[in-house]
């Protein structure tokens, strides 16, 4: 059965953030992370007017979930109201993707480890924050946002993150529905035209899921040459807003 996320107004959902956010601050034993109070209430720019959300992917199987949520329509249900404006940025490649997010042309984005990697090298310091995982196949796919961007519109990332919380359970529990979904979002994007049914075999070959599956990424910093990437990696983590929707649907929270 689809899973459907537990409806709350506004007001309640800064409330249980902001009970979550003591209890991951003061019981978890995770590093501390310089992201806002979950959600921030304030964010003053998205009242002024909409604010467009340039959205990243590789149009890749491993990447799924952001084009079954396009398809779908599970970004922009989940960002209804809020401001947001959602801009998809496909790429072709890994590395163009890391290259547009390095140049600041992108607010969020699924990024494999790799490019998460070039990020935590950059001389200028680590921009993006992992806020979900997506999938975990020989490396663990993972949704960011620039830190710039959750800092002033942390209940948009919220909403995010909600999107893709649901665009999973879609994969997991109805895979000819995604890789139709996958297949028509696709050749809409690219003019690329895969069958549904090879778009079902790519996406039975990947385990889709919200862990971000940390460790990965953490034994492939540990072989960096960047020391950089492994003082950057403690604070990379902002997954208070998976842990209150995650929470809100009576599941485990995830444990990094």
């Amino acid at each position: 059965m689809r899973r459907t996320l537990v409806a709350a107004t506004a007001v309640a959902v800064a409330a249980i953030a902001a009970a979550v956010a003591v209890t991951l601050t003061a019981g978890s034993g995770r590093p501390s992370t310089p992201g806002p109070a979950w959600p921030n209430s304030a964010n003053p720019s998205e009242a002024a007017g909409p604010v467009t959300l340039r959205f990243g992917f590789v149009t890749d199987a491993s990447q799924a979930p952001a084009l079954v949520g396009l398809q779908e329509g599970a970004f922009a249900s989940a960002l209804r109201g809020s401001g947001i404006e959602l801009r998809p940025v496909p790429f072709r490649t890994n590395a163009a993707e890391a290259t547009a997010l390095a140049s600041g042309q992108l607010d969020a984005a699924y990024a494999s480890a790799s490019s998460i990697l070039t990020d935590l090298a950059s001389p200028s310091g680590p921009r993006v924050a992992v806020v979900s995982g997506a999938s975990a196949g020989s490396s663990p796919v993972n949704l960011i946002v620039t830190r710039a961007f959750l800092s002033a519109h942390s209940e948009g990332v919220l909403d995010l993150v909600k999107g893709q919380v649901q665009v999973n359970d879609f994969i997991n529990h109805n895979l000819l529905g995604s890789a139709t979904a996958y297949s028509a979002e696709l050749t809409a994007l690219t003019g690329q035209r895969l069958t549904a049914s090879a778009a079902g075999m790519s996406l039975a070959q990947t385990r889709f899921t919200d862990d971000p599956v940390a460790a990965s990424l953490a034994a492939m910093a540990r072989g960096s040459q960047s020391p950089a990437v492994r003082a950057a990696l403690p604070t990379l983590y902002d997954i208070a807003p998976l842990d209150l929707l995650l929470r809100m649907e009576g599941e485990r929270p995830i444990t990094l």
